[in-house]
């Protein structure tokens, strides 16, 4: 399956199995903005006009941690956040 970033960067991910969005990036060679110590905590605005039908459901940490970050709804934790189909993430 494949997940294709847009936005900000752009590449898409050829995989076999369910990985994190985090790592699909690396695979795709689009590059993610971390914090200042850079801790993979990366917020992505999931597409989910559909293409974010094949993502994971939000989990109790990473729906804390977006909370401390006043995160909008779409937003996601790229490290948190695991692909397990075709998908659209834009990178905000």
């Amino acid at each position: 399956f494949k997940v294709t970033f847009t936005g900000k960067h752009e590449g898409i991910a050829e995989l076999e199995q369910e990985l994190s969005l985090l790592h699909a990036a690396r695979r795709a060679g689009v590059e993610l903005t971390t914090d200042a110590e850079g801790t993979p905590g990366v917020v992505l605005s999931g597409d989910r006009g559909g293409g974010g039908a094949h993502l994971s459901e939000k989990g109790a940490a990473e729906t804390r941690i977006l909370g401390i970050l006043k995160a909008g709804s779409e937003e996601r934790l790229a490290c948190q956040t695991w692909a397990h189909g075709d998908a659209s993430v834009r990178i905000g």
